[in-house]
C-alpha cells in the first residue's frame, strides 16, 4: 500500500504555486522555459504517480495493458523529471552559442538509454514486470536512480567549474536546490512507498523560482515594464535571430521633469508603459531609464512605419489620468535596429542600443537606425578597448619621440613622447581612438605613469646632449588631474630614475583648464616638484589669453589646425597672439609643419619651436636614436 500523506498538501502547494507563477509577467528567454519544462513535467508526474500508485492497489480492476502503460509513462516522465532539473542549470552557465546538437546530445545521451530502457517494457520486462500476482521490481529497475544520480552529480559539477559565473547568492541557490533534490531522491529510494519525492522536487521548484525566475526582480516600479538587465538577457537569446527591435526616447526627458516635476513625468512613463502594452500586446517592452523604452517582438508582426505611425499619434495628445490632472505633452523619437539585422552579439547589439539613444539626445530631430555597419564600428570598438586594457595592463604600451626643432637653424632641441599602441596585425591604433576608450575605462592614469617612466628610463640610460636633447615632453591628460596624488606619484618616478624633473616638460590641453581651481593646485605642486608645463593645442579649447598669465607654463604649443588656417587665410589673429605670447615671456612652438614654406612662415611669425611631419613623424626609441644618436 502506497502512503498518500503527502499528497494534499503537494497538490495545495502546486496549485497556489501556480497561480502566483502565471500572473507574472515573463520574459521569453531558456532560462525561463527551461523553468517551466521542469514545472509542467512536475504537474505531470504528481498526478501520473497517483493514478499509477491507485491502480496497482487495485490491481484487478484495471486491465494489464492499462498498467503497462500507465507506469511506462510514469518512468519516462521521471527521467524527463531528472532531465529537465539538470537542463535549468545547464542554462543559467552556458551561453545559447554554445548551446550545439552535438554538445545536448553528449549531455543528454544517459537520458535517452533511460528512455529507451523504459520503451523497451512494452515488448520485454526491463524495470518491472506485471504478472497474475501484481506488480514487481525487475533487473534494470534502479536505472531509476542511476538517471536520478547521475544528473544531479552532473549539476554540481557544472556548478563547481562554473561557479564564478554566478554571484554568491545565486551560486548558494544551485547547490541548495541540487542538494534538496539528492536529499529527495534518496528518501524515494530508502521509503519507495511513500509519495514524499514530489515534496522535495516542489520545494526544489520554490527556490529555483525565488533564485532566478521572479520576475520582480527585472521590474522597473514606475512602469512595471522590464529593466535595461532584461533586455540583455533577451538579446542573447534572439543571437542569430532577426528581430523587431524599436527604441523610444522621450525628447528633453530631463528638461521635461523639470518643467512638469518628477511625478508628473513618472506618472506620465507609467500611462505610456501602459499604453504600449495594450497596443502591442505581442512585443516585450523594456524601460532602461532616462524615457526611454525599447520594444522587441517577431520582425514579421509589426512594421515599423505602422508602429512609429501609432506611437506618434499618441503621443499629440496629453498624458493625463483624467481630465482634471494636469497636461503632460511630450515628444518622441525613435532608435531602430535594421529588421533584416541577424543579431550576432548581444553585448554588440546592446552597445548599439545605449549608443543610439545616446545619439538621439544629441541630434534631437533624426531618428537612429541601427545598421550591420553601426555594430562594426561597436565591434571594432570593443576589439580595441581589449587591446588597450591588454597593454596597459601588461606594460606594452610603446614610446614614439617626435623631435622639437629650433625654428631659427631646424637643429633639434626638444622632443614629445607619444604612447603607440598595436593591433593584433600589427597596425598601430591611432592615439584619436584608444586615448579616449584609456579615459573612459579609468585607465589613463596608468597608461600616463608607465610613459613617464618610459621618459625616466630613456633619459637614465642615455646622454640627452649628445643627442642634442634639452627635455621631452609628456602628455597629461586632464582625468589626471583629478587624482590628488598626482605629484607625489610624479616624484616617486623621478626619484627612482634618478632624473633631473626639469628635463621634463608636461603637456596640458586648454580643456584641463576649465576646472581653474583644482587645476591651479595640481600646477603648482607639481612645478614645486621641479617639472616644468608646456600648454599644448593651443586654439583648440576655451581658455582666455589672460588666464595664462597665472599659470607656471614656460612654452606655448599652437595646434596644428590653428598654424594651418592661418595660411590659408594670413588673418592677422596668429602674428598677434604670437607677440603677445612673446611678450609675455612664454616661448612658442608651432605644431603641423608639413612644408619649407609653412616652417619659414612661423620663423617670421616669431616662434621658437617647430614640430611636424617636415622635419620628422614620431619615431620609435631605436629610430629616434640611430637618427640623432652621437655621431
Amino acid at each position: 500500500m502506497w502512503n498518500y500523506t503527502f499528497v494534499v498538501p503537494n497538490i495545495s502547494l502546486l496549485i497556489t504555486f501556480l497561480i502566483f507563477y502565471f500572473l507574472q509577467p515573463h520574459i521569453p528567454i531558456s532560462k525561463n522555459r527551461a523553468f517551466l519544462r521542469v514545472l509542467m513535467i512536475e504537474i505531470f508526474i504528481i498526478f501520473i504517480d497517483i493514478i499509477s500508485s491507485r491502480a496497482l492497489e487495485n490491481y484487478n480492476s484495471y486491465s494489464v495493458r492499462f498498467h503497462l502503460v500507465c507506469n511506462i509513462i510514469f518512468f519516462i516522465a521521471f527521467f524527463l523529471r531528472s532531465a529537465f532539473f539538470f537542463h535549468f542549470t545547464y542554462v543559467l552557465f552556458t551561453p545559447k552559442a554554445e548551446r550545439t546538437p552535438k554538445n545536448l546530445l553528449t549531455t543528454y545521451s544517459v537520458f535517452l538509454i533511460c528512455i529507451l530502457v523504459a520503451l523497451a517494457n512494452f515488448f520485454t520486462p526491463t524495470l518491472f514486470i506485471l504478472d497474475e500476482s501484481g506488480y514487481h521490481r525487475y533487473i534494470f529497475y534502479n536505472v531509476l536512480y542511476i538517471c536520478s544520480f547521475f544528473y544531479v552529480g552532473v549539476s554540481l559539477l557544472v556548478l563547481i567549474i562554473n561557479r564564478r559565473k554566478l554571484r554568491k547568492n545565486l551560486f548558494i541557490s544551485v547547490i541548495t536546490f541540487n542538494m534538496i533534490l539528492f536529499a529527495g531522491y534518496i528518501c524515494r529510494l530508502l521509503f519507495p512507498r511513500y509519495l514524499i519525492m514530489d515534496f522535495f522536487c516542489l520545494l526544489a521548484i520554490i527556490i529555483m523560482y525565488l533564485s532566478f525566475e521572479d520576475s520582480a526582480v527585472y521590474l522597473e516600479n514606475r512602469t512595471q515594464a522590464f529593466r535595461l538587465e532584461a533586455l540583455s538577457l533577451l538579446l542573447e537569446e534572439l543571437i542569430g535571430k532577426q528581430s523587431f527591435i524599436l527604441g523610444i526616447q522621450i525628447h528633453n526627458y530631463h528638461d521635461m521633469r523639470e518643467i512638469y516635476t518628477g511625478p508628473k513625468i513618472d506618472e506620465a512613463l507609467g500611462l505610456i508603459a501602459d499604453f504600449l502594452k495594450k497596443e502591442f500586446p505581442d512585443l516585450s517592452y523594456f524601460y532602461i531609464n532616462s524615457g526611454r523604452f525599447v520594444m522587441v517582438g517577431d520582425t514579421s508582426d509589426y512594421s515599423y512605419e505602422e508602429v512609429k505611425g501609432e506611437i506618434r499619434d499618441r503621443f499629440k495628445k496629453p498624458w493625463e489620468k483624467d481630465s482634471r490632472d494636469m497636461e503632460v505633452y511630450l515628444d518622441v523619437h525613435f532608435m531602430e535596429v535594421c529588421q533584416h539585422l541577424t543579431i550576432d552579439s548581444a553585448e554588440n547589439l546592446l552597445q548599439g542600443i545605449v549608443s543610439a539613444f545616446n545619439n538621439i539626445s544629441e541630434l534631437s530631430d533624426a531618428d537612429m537606425i541601427i545598421s550591420e555597419e553601426t555594430l562594426n564600428n561597436i565591434k571594432k570598438a570593443t576589439e580595441v578597448k581589449r587591446i588597450v586594457q591588454k597593454a596597459v595592463e601588461n606594460k606594452n604600451v610603446e614610446m614614439y619621440l617626435q623631435p622639437i626643432v629650433s625654428a631659427k637653424n631646424h637643429e633639434l632641441v626638444g622632443a614629445e613622447a607619444l604612447a603607440r599602441i598595436y593591433d593584433k596585425e600589427g597596425n598601430i591604433i591611432s592615439p584619436a581612438v584608444f586615448i579616449p576608450i584609456a579615459e573612459k575605462t579609468g585607465l589613463i592614469n596608468r597608461l600616463g605613469e608607465q610613459m613617464l617612466e618610459k621618459v625616466c628610463d630613456f633619459m637614465n640610460s642615455r646622454s640627452l646632449e649628445e643627442m642634442g636633447l634639452s627635455w621631452i615632453n609628456v602628455n597629461l591628460s586632464p582625468l589626471q588631474f583629478l587624482k590628488r596624488d598626482l605629484s607625489k606619484r610624479f616624484t616617486s618616478i623621478i626619484e627612482k630614475y634618478q632624473v633631473d624633473p626639469e628635463k621634463i616638460h608636461l603637456e596640458i590641453t586648454e580643456e584641463a583648464m576649465i576646472d581653474y581651481a583644482l587645476l591651479k593646485k595640481q600646477v603648482f605642486d607639481i612645478k614645486n616638484a621641479g617639472f616644468e608645463f608646456v600648454l599644448d593645442d593651443f586654439g583648440a579649447g576655451y581658455s582666455n589669453v589672460t588666464r595664462l598669465n597665472k599659470y607656471p607654463f614656460v612654452n606655448i604649443k599652437f595646434d596644428m589646425q590653428v598654424v594651418w588656417e592661418y595660411f590659408k587665410t594670413k588673418e592677422e589673429i596668429l602674428p598677434a597672439l604670437v607677440q603677445a605670447f612673446k611678450h609675455s615671456g612664454f616661448t612658442v612652438t608651432a605644431e603641423g609643419i608639413e612644408s619649407k614654406a609653412m616652417a619659414k612662415g612661423m620663423e617670421e611669425l616669431g616662434c621658437d619651436y617647430l614640430q611636424g611631419f617636415y622635419f620628422s613623424q614620431p619615431l620609435p626609441v631605436d629610430e629616434f636614436i640611430k637618427k640623432y644618436g652621437k655621431k
